[in-house]
């Protein structure tokens, strides 16, 4: 570990606590200028750390900057010792510079999240807006051993460990909307992109990049007005602080994608994915066809599409890279 590192992980284990700059530079065997330096690249990333004359330096207790030993400290054993977990302050997109890295040989677990991301993607080749101080943005390395067609539940399966994660941390309800949005009181605040390389000649896939974007809040300066109407965060409007919420959520997440992936063949996660469903027995209509018709959503069945029933009676099940569906009015 560097000693940004070392030093980080002092003040964060002991919040509220002062140390000097002579009693840290004497537990890691470094300079004090070694320190001193190590505080204020900590600080410019936007760790709250105080530095009071005669008392030291303290990481105030209600910091939230998203931590790599934070996270790594509420992951079970198993996956600590597999992830491969860099945290940025800023990037152009996680997917994209993971995807470059899988190309390269990365692997299985290479983990990077973000604070704030410049170019953000999202499904059909939308930007997801990824401002600071406000989300978590992460992409996850995946090499599962299965045919094409199963890069599908990677997305259901994260769509449901996200949705467990918000509710254990802050018992916040969530509902997902097919197939890669998680809401919360009927707006959207996590989008979910999975851009898989193909093996050509067995069918299977060579990597999986797993992307995830989380919306904690809504940004000071508003969402942008295109998506304002449909996008919040899930805390707002809440009344409690949880310390260290970015870091856990995040560690919730990478622990229920680890115990649902394990296993992805059996799609254990399908029941609760229907379970949380926004859409089923309400009336939708697919977006960019016209004439609207209304259609009255019947289920989700195995295969993660979606049973549809026509005004005539005729039911149909419509897949989800070819369509995306809204709620009627």
């Amino acid at each position: 570990m560097s000693v940004k590192d070392n030093v980080l992980k002092i003040l964060e284990d002991n919040k509220g606590k002062h140390f000097s700059g002579e009693e840290i530079a004497k537990e890691l065997d470094v300079s004090r200028s070694a320190v001193w330096k190590a505080v204020k690249t900590l600080t410019k990333e936007g760790y709250n750390i105080v530095g009071i004359n005669n008392k030291g330096y303290c990481m105030l207790e209600n910091s939230d900057v998203i931590s790599r030993e934070e996270i790594e400290k509420n992951l079970n054993k198993e996956l600590r010792a597999k992830a491969d977990i860099e945290v940025y302050k800023i990037i152009t997109s996680t997917n994209a510079v993971l995807k470059k890295m899988a190309s390269e040989g990365a692997k299985e677990w290479k983990i990077l999240v973000a604070e704030e991301q410049t170019n953000g993607r999202g499904r059909l080749n939308r930007n997801f807006y990824s401002p600071s101080n406000s989300g978590i943005y992460m992409s996850i390395l995946l090499k599962p051993e299965v045919i094409s067609t199963e890069a599908l539940f990677i997305t259901t399966m994260a769509a449901v460990a996200v949705s467990e994660a918000i509710e254990k941390v802050t018992n916040v309800k969530t509902e997902i909307k097919w197939v890669n949005d998680v809401y919360c009181n009927g707006k959207k605040v996590c989008g979910i992109l999975t851009e898989a390389s193909l093996n050509l000649e067995n069918g299977k896939l060579d990597y999986a990049v797993l992307g995830i974007g989380i919306n904690l809040k809504t940004p000071k300066d508003e969402f942008p007005e295109d998506i304002r109407n449909i996008a919040a965060g899930f805390m707002d409007g809440t009344e409690c602080e949880i310390e260290n919420l970015r870091s856990k959520i995040t560690s919730e997440v990478l622990s229920n994608i680890y115990k649902y992936y394990k296993h992805l063949e059996k799609h254990e996660f399908m029941d609760k994915y229907k379970e949380k469903s926004m859409l089923i027995g309400k009336y939708v209509y697919i977006k960019d066809k016209e004439p609207k018709e209304q259609l009255l959503v019947k289920d989700i069945d195995d295969t993660a599409a979606l049973v549809v029933e026509h005004s005539d009676g005729r039911i149909e099940k419509l897949s989800t890279g070819e369509v995306s569906v809204r709620l009627m009015d």
